[in-house]
């Protein structure tokens, strides 16, 4: 399986020079280590849905703005879930381009 850290540099290879926001899917391969890999996110402020048996986190990542861990934090996390071996796939759910702040209170 690829390092969630690699998939993380692989996301943002893939995103344009102007991503704004993103809205990120990890699904952790062993869901008997979702408590722990929610402990290690916690900075990435991850959301689990109805129940922590769903073997799904999820959260939001903003480039220089706006509600989300930064994409360095963002790294820094998912690099320490890889050092406690913890595995999974990183999906992108959604993302914002060249949106900026001025005139509105977010994405609409």
């Amino acid at each position: 399986m690829t390092p969630v850290d690699s998939q993380w540099e692989s996301v943002l290879a893939e995103e344009p020079a102007d991503w704004s926001h993103l809205y990120v899917e990890l699904r952790i391969a062993d869901r008997e280590r979702m408590e722990e890999a929610g402990l290690i996110l916690s900075p990435l402020n991850p959301w689990h849905g109805d129940t922590w048996r769903s073997g799904i986190l999820r959260f939001r990542v903003a480039r220089s703005h706006g509600y989300g861990a930064s994409a360095e934090v963002t790294r820094a996390m998912l690099r320490k879930l890889d050092a406690a071996g913890i595995g999974g796939e990183l999906l992108v759910l959604g993302g914002f381009d060249t949106l900026l702040p001025v005139g509105t209170q977010g994405p609409i």
